[in-house]
């Protein structure tokens, strides 16, 4: 029973990026009230407050990650390029048995090459409607043009445009894997800068100044063993949350549409009214802005000897 793909769609939870993205902005929002209900005792100390407000940036953060990483382990399972048959009744064997090196490399082709994603306009059969990879990943079961007015599937074609706009975003994103690991790996985490001073040396006063107190610094390798670099990321949450919401709503698309046509028997599915959403391209690219002034700074140190 617990093997049949029904019941995976069906207890899925496809919102779960989603829910916690929210309720870490609500907490960002007002960490003040939140971090007098989760700390014993009110308190007004700085540090304390900070500290509470960095664990929220950076939980918000890997939140991201963890939903670009989910969408894509959906994504390339589902993905039937190639074999141009419906093989949802396998989905919980590809996911298991998926190689994260190999779809490693795929989301770095999907990053770095803007013709990948082209596939999706591609087309096949399936159970007698001539479809798109995109409308069967991403709309599966809205494919008769008997039933929905000509309009759905206008609208559906610019939504897979949009779609195929904001992928390489998310794997551009995730290509950050050290970040990523970093926080999985949060001995590797530091947060000790607390701003970035140009100024030339002749010269008394600061220069340009930008505030790092809200960053987080993490340790990468390189090819020399006596060497590392540490990368000074400043949070920036508005983007993690924007992004998270167009993340999760993406695997929202792969599941949802799933888990209705494979209960199109259920009485309440019969009765219920499903609404059909769609992506913009514009939409997409106001949650990717930027809205930090300074990104990524990065210092290489040496045994005995640092430069920056």
């Amino acid at each position: 029973m617990i093997f049949k793909p029904k019941i995976f769609y069906e207890t899925y939870q496809q919102d779960y990026h989603n829910i916690k993205t929210m309720y870490l902005k609500k907490m960002l929002d007002n960490p003040d009230k939140y971090k007098n209900e989760f700390i014993e005792g009110e308190s007004d100390n700085a540090e304390e407050k900070q500290s509470f407000r960095r664990v929220l940036l950076s939980d918000l953060r890997q939140n991201y990650f963890h939903c670009i990483e989910t969408f894509f382990e959906l994504f390339l399972a589902l993905n039937p390029k190639g074999k141009r048959y419906l093989d949802d009744d396998i989905i919980l064997y590809r996911i298991t048995n998926s190689d994260y090196r190999r779809n490693y490399r795929k989301v770095e082709e999907i990053a770095n090459n803007d013709k990948v994603l082209d596939f999706l306009n591609e087309r096949f059969e399936v159970l007698g409607h001539d479809i798109s990879i995109g409308q069967y990943i991403f709309y599966m079961g809205i494919f008769d043009k008997r039933k929905f007015p000509e309009e759905v599937f206008t609208m559906m074609n610019e939504s897979i445009e949009a779609i195929k706009f904001g992928i390489p975003l998310l794997a551009k994103d995730f290509l950050r894997k050290e970040e990523y690991n970093s926080y999985k790996h949060g001995l590797r985490t530091i947060n000790s800068a607390k701003a970035f001073i140009i100024s030339k040396s002749n010269k008394k006063d600061e220069g340009l100044k930008f505030d790092l107190s809200e960053s987080m610094s993490y340790y990468s390798k390189t090819k020399n063993a006596d060497e590392l670099k540490i990368y000074t990321t400043l949070f920036d949450s508005e983007r993690d949350f924007k992004m998270t919401l167009f993340c999760s709503h993406l695997i929202y698309h792969m599941i949802e549409y799933r888990k209705i046509s494979f209960n199109l028997n259920n009485p309440k599915i019969k009765k219920a009214q499903i609404p059909i959403t769609f992506f913009d391209k514009e939409e997409i690219k106001k949650c990717c802005a930027v809205n930090v002034k300074i990104q990524d700074i990065v210092f290489t140190s040496k045994k005995n000897k640092s430069s920056s």
